[in-house]
C-alpha cells in the first residue's frame, strides 16, 4: 500500500474530520485499483502511512463497510470487498431500475445548461487517452443527466452502487477497450434527452447498462478461471 501517494493526488478541499479523510483516501485507492479485491487492510499500516491514530482508521473502515467496499472476515480482519460475477450482474440490474427512473424524469425538465455540460463531458471523454480520466468523465456525465440535485436519497443509492463496481473497469482494463461503443451509446442517450423523449432515453440507458454488466461480469469470470490456485 502507498496510501500517502494516493492522498497527495486527491484535490484539496475544505477541512474534514480525520476519519472522513481516511475514508476518502481508502475509497480512492480502492476505486483506482491501488487496493485490490480481497486485499487485507491492516489498521496499523494505514494509520502509519496516513499519520493518524487507530480510532479514525477504525471509523473509516466501518464507513466503507456500510458502502460495500470493505468486508470483515474471521481471522483476517478488514479486507477490500470482492464481487462475484453474479453480484456484478445483480448490482447492474438494480442500477438499471434506479437510473432509468432518474433519466426518464430528468429528460422532461433538464435545464439546457446541464445538457451542454453533459455534452462537454462527452467531448472530454472522447479526447482522453487515460482510462481513469475517461471513467471520471463518464461518471460526471451520468450524474448530470440524472439531475439528482434535489433527490439526495436517490443520488446516494446510485453513487453507492456505482462505487461498488466502477473499480473493476480499471482493474480489468476495459474502459478504453470498449470506449467507442460507450461513447456512441452516450451520444444517443444525450440526443434522446435533448428531445425530451424520456421513454427512449430510458430504453437506451437500460441497454447500455445491460451491455456493460455482461462485459464486466464476463471479464471477472474469466479472470477467476485463469487465476493461479
Amino acid at each position: 500500500m502507498h496510501l500517502d501517494q494516493v492522498q497527495t493526488r486527491l484535490p484539496s478541499r475544505r477541512r474534514v474530520a480525520t476519519h472522513e479523510m481516511v475514508a476518502e483516501v481508502l475509497r480512492e485507492a480502492i476505486a483506482t485499483g491501488h487496493l485490490k479485491a480481497s486485499q487485507p487492510l491492516p489498521q496499523d499500516e494505514i494509520a502509519s502511512q496516513l499519520h493518524v491514530s487507530h480510532i479514525p482508521v477504525r471509523e473509516a473502515l466501518r464507513q466503507l463497510q456500510s458502502e460495500g467496499l470493505v468486508t470483515y472476515q474471521p481471522n483476517r480482519g478488514a479486507t477490500v470487498s470482492a464481487l462475484s460475477p453474479g453480484e456484478i450482474r445483480e448490482i447492474y440490474e438494480i442500477r438499471a431500475i434506479l437510473e432509468t427512473a432518474a433519466v426518464r424524469r430528468a429528460a422532461i425538465h433538464l435545464a439546457a445548461g446541464k445538457l451542454d455540460l453533459a455534452e462537454r463531458m462527452l467531448d472530454l471523454a472522447e479526447a482522453d487517452q487515460d482510462g481513469a480520466a475517461w471513467g471520471s468523465h463518464d461518471v460526471e456525465f451520468h450524474q448530470l443527466i440524472y439531475d439528482l440535485d434535489q433527490r439526495p436519497h436517490m443520488r446516494e443509492l446510485i453513487d453507492g452502487l456505482l462505487r461498488r463496481v466502477d473499480r473493476y473497469w480499471l482493474i480489468q482494463g476495459l474502459m478504453l477497450r470498449h470506449r467507442a461503443t460507450f461513447d456512441r451509446e452516450h451520444r444517443a442517450l444525450l440526443a434522446a434527452i435533448r428531445q425530451q423523449d424520456g421513454p427512449r432515453a430510458a430504453a437506451i440507458l437500460e441497454a447500455h447498462l445491460a451491455g456493460a454488466a455482461t462485459l464486466l461480469a464476463t471479464a471477472v469470470e474469466q479472470s477467476e478461471a485463469t487465476a493461479p490456485g
